[in-house]
């Protein structure tokens, strides 16, 4: 497997980037939502372009055109649009010890992220969900956009809505560590019913409603900065 490292000037130091080749997506690229397309000599230009900007989470290169486009999707719950010959998919890993292994760090928003199959909604909040690290936390339109992007086909896996951090406690909404939410993209007439769970409906663009009792949902987890 071909692996590009690059050393790359951050506000706490130099972090070590690295981009791995991954063969199970070799001839398939997306131009849609992409950050940018340049015509590069060799795939580790396309390399040093990608992990040098702070959006960009995976690329696209081409050996016979010599085609780079910049993402900031893994890929694992969106699929590749096209498919030609001479593309391969290179995903970036942060190799200095802010995000884990198995975490996708996004770093225009410092988010260290993995994704959670399907669990009853019901369990949730519950601390073996996210061992260590905890449910995803949306508090920007920032987050809520990138979160939308990256699961953009998630229907096609799971047909389920995706958790998020937040439940009610005294009539307030609150995160894990009982801070008070203060962002809410709630879908109109929500929150409704007695649960104390959010969820994301692609049905509705996104919006939050209250995850119906004995329902499924998948999830992601987050990794936060201690600074």
């Amino acid at each position: 497997m071909q692996t590009i490292i690059v050393a790359v000037l951050s506000e706490s130091g130099i972090r070590l980037i690295s981009a791995h080749h991954k063969p199970e997506y070799d001839n398939n690229y997306e131009v849609e939502n992409a950050i940018g397309a340049f015509q590069v000599a060799f795939v580790r230009e396309c390399g040093i372009k990608c992990l040098s900007n702070k959006r960009c989470l995976s690329f696209f290169y081409n050996n016979l055109t010599g085609t780079c486009i910049l993402h900031s999707d893994p890929f694992t719950y969106t699929v590749m649009s096209f498919s030609e010959k001479g593309w391969k998919f290179y995903l970036s890993q942060e190799r200095a010890n802010r995000c884990l292994v198995s975490f996708f760090y996004y770093r225009e928003l410092d988010l260290c992220y993995n994704f959670g199959p399907p669990i009853q909604g019901s369990v949730v909040h519950e601390e073996f969900v996210c061992p260590g690290t905890e449910l995803m936390r949306i508090d920007s339109n920032e987050r809520q956009d990138y979160i939308k992007l990256v699961t953009a086909d998630i229907g096609r896996v799971y047909p389920y809505r995706i958790c998020i951090q937040g439940k009610q406690v005294q009539g307030n909404w609150t995160y894990n560590d009982g801070s008070t939410m203060e962002y809410f993209r709630w879908l109109p007439n929500q929150p409704s019913g007695s649960s104390n769970v959010i969820s994301m409906s692609r049905m509705h663009n996104n919006s939050w409603v209250n995850l119906d009792n004995g329902k499924n949902c998948t999830y992601m987890c987050e990794l936060r900065s201690q600074s």
